[in-house]
């Protein structure tokens, strides 16, 4: 009987401690009321950790409630160190925290140290929405039912919390940005007013600017010292849509199937204004003269170029610049450049400025230019080859000598009593070889001999250079120079003139054998070589095994009248130079790693089509 009123009592007792448990559990709404949803969950684990012993209680809620960032929290009868522990205990336990509520009790190893643990893991939520709760105990019975009454309890109550805590965040960052937006658009409708106030004073400024930008503007165009003209191309642009329009893709094969749309264009074109510079360079006596048609200062070289123009149009290119010929009212041509800007499209360019620049001049000084360069480039030559006379003498003494020495011997052949008339033929044919080699000997020199302008043609550098090898032969040999061709076959063809690129390379060898003249400790090589540069380019080398450059005057040796021979002119590279820059390619000399040096120039190769 005794054991039973014990027993009684001790039923009694917990029951006391659960309603005062649940009673405690029921008033933490109460506490939380306000609170954030961190505070809500850390209160929650420490009345859990306290009231039901456990080794460690640990929440997870959602990114839905903690405002974008998961919000994780542990509580544990032992203390923890380290912030890490946390993200370790949150591994262990992640299999528990995801998918459906597991069935409690589960025994798992004790995340917070050493052991195993029973676990009982509930959802935060009416709808699980707002976390996870996982609580562990080292006790064997854990959990109770009434721990597990608690825990739901706790857990619901928690809940509550946190919608409560949701809404009222949600609430207050509802005021918060429906305040935003009230000061917001407030601030918005002052700037608005400010900005329409600002607007209006703006527009009066601008107005006043434009008035007096476009009194600017019409002083500029007046008074400028190149001739401008101001010109409406509206119809243009309108005729070469209709074009457009038709199927025409191909302007520059249009125009040339059909010219008589470039007259139809110049008449289309209508003339606004020119400035006085205009007047006084086309030789009118007013503007009205000039503001009639461009056919009246036109040429037929002026409307090949007008044709550009056009096909610039149609192309949308907002610039076009170019060379021509035009005429004053007074029938005296003019070399002039220029310049058109388009704007940009779709603009129909009803307002087009043309500026002209009076070239001729320039052209003539150019022209003189010109000339001059080719006389000292003939005067080179011609010296050049005065260094060369020994050895021209010989080249064509040995055939002349042969030549005699042949036709004696074709005599004696045919005079016998028995002419010997095979003997003869194979003699006359060997006079035939002999005068035909005199005569390329004099070919060539007549060639380089020759006082013409420049006049390019597709040239194989090949040939070119075997020419020029053929005729400094004698030198090289009187020299005691091996000379050595190393020429790259099927070498593509380049455009330029045959004997000023042979001159070029006449002078190199010249140089480059007057620079092995004084080596007598070593062989005198020279090796001339053709090959394929980078980016389509042809590549002439020159390579000698002379005394080399000086490095002091490295930057000099292509300076005109800079030699270092006592009887040189200091011309040569100069002109050779200009030759090949004039060809739009360069040359340079570099020395070599042992004796001597190496110069090389590259032209730009053509394709065969071309």
């Amino acid at each position: 009987m005794k054991v039973e009123m014990e027993h009684t009592d001790g039923e009694i007792k917990r029951l006391k401690a659960c309603i005062n448990d649940l009673i405690s559990v029921l008033a933490l709404p109460a506490i939380w009321s306000g609170q954030e949803p961190s505070q809500i969950v850390k209160t929650l684990l420490d009345v859990l950790l306290g009231m039901l012993r456990l080794n460690f209680a640990y929440a997870r809620l959602s990114d839905s409630i903690s405002g974008g960032t998961p919000i994780a929290m542990v509580r544990s009868a032992q203390p923890l160190t380290l912030n890490a522990q946390l993200q370790e205990i949150g591994q262990i336990l992640n299999p528990w925290l995801t998918g459906d509520p597991h069935t409690s009790p589960l025994v798992i190893p004790n995340p917070t140290g050493e052991g195993k643990v029973s676990i009982a893991t509930l959802r935060l939520g009416f709808q699980d929405e707002f976390g996870v709760l996982v609580v562990g105990s080292q006790r064997a019975d854990f959990p109770t039912d009434i721990e597990m009454l608690l825990l739901r309890v706790a857990a619901n109550q928690a809940g509550i919390g946190l919608q409560e805590a949701h809404l009222s965040s949600e609430q207050r960052r509802t005021a918060e940005k429906l305040d935003q937006r009230i000061v917001r658009r407030t601030r918005q409708l002052i700037a608005v007013n400010e900005e329409l106030r600002k607007e209006i004073i703006e527009h009066k400024r601008a107005d006043a600017e434009l008035r007096e930008s476009e009194q600017r503007y019409r002083h500029i165009f007046q008074t400028a010292g190149v001739s401008i003209w101001e010109e409406d191309f509206s119809q243009v642009t309108a005729a070469i849509d209709d074009l457009k329009a038709q199927g025409v893709r191909d302007f520059s094969q249009y125009i040339a199937a059909h010219p008589e749309f470039i007259q139809q264009a110049i008449s289309m074109v209508k003339i606004i204004d020119v400035n006085d510079a205009t007047v006084k360079l086309f030789e009118a006596q007013s503007k009205d003269e000039l503001l009639v048609s461009l056919h009246k200062i036109f040429l037929p070289k002026t409307e090949e170029v007008f044709a550009g123009e056009l096909i610039a149009i149609a192309e949308g290119r907002t610039n076009f610049e170019s060379e021509t010929v035009l005429q004053t009212l007074k029938g005296d041509k003019l070399a002039v450049l220029f310049t058109i800007a388009f704007p940009r499209q779709p603009a129909k360019l009803n307002s087009v400025l043309v500026s002209i620049m009076d070239i001729t001049e320039r052209k003539r000084a150019d022209e003189a230019l010109h000339k001059t360069q080719a006389e000292l480039a003939h005067v080179t030559r011609v010296a050049t080859l005065g260094e060369l006379t020994a050895s021209i003498a010989h080249e064509v003494n040995q055939p002349l000598a042969a030549i005699v020495t042949n036709g004696n011997a074709c005599l004696r052949w045919l005079a016998g009593d028995s002419p010997n008339l095979d003997e003869a033929r194979e003699t006359a044919r060997r006079i035939i070889r002999d005068g035909n080699r005199a005569g390329d000997v004099i070919g060539r020199i007549r060639t380089l001999l020759r006082k013409t302008g420049t006049e390019k043609e597709l040239l194989d550098m090949n040939q070119a250079v075997r020419e020029v090898v053929a005729l400094a032969e004698g030198e090289v040999r009187r020299n005691g120079v091996a000379l050595r061709t190393e020429l790259t076959g099927d070498l593509p063809p380049i455009l330029g003139d045959r004997v000023e690129l042979q001159q070029v390379v006449l002078n190199l060898i010249m140089n480059a054998i007057e620079a092995m003249s004084a080596i007598g400790d070593r062989p005198r090589e020279l090796v001339v070589r053709t090959q394929s540069g980078e980016v389509d380019q042809v590549c002439v080398t020159v390579q000698d095994s002379g005394i080399g450059l000086d490095p002091q005057s490295m930057g000099r040796i292509f300076d005109a009248f800079y030699t270092t021979k006592s009887q040189g002119m200091g011309m040569g590279l100069a002109i050779s130079r200009s030759i090949v820059e004039n060809h739009g390619g360069q040359l340079w000399a570099v020395p070599n790693e042992g004796p001597g040096a190496t110069f090389q120039f590259t032209l730009q190769a053509c394709s065969k089509q071309e």
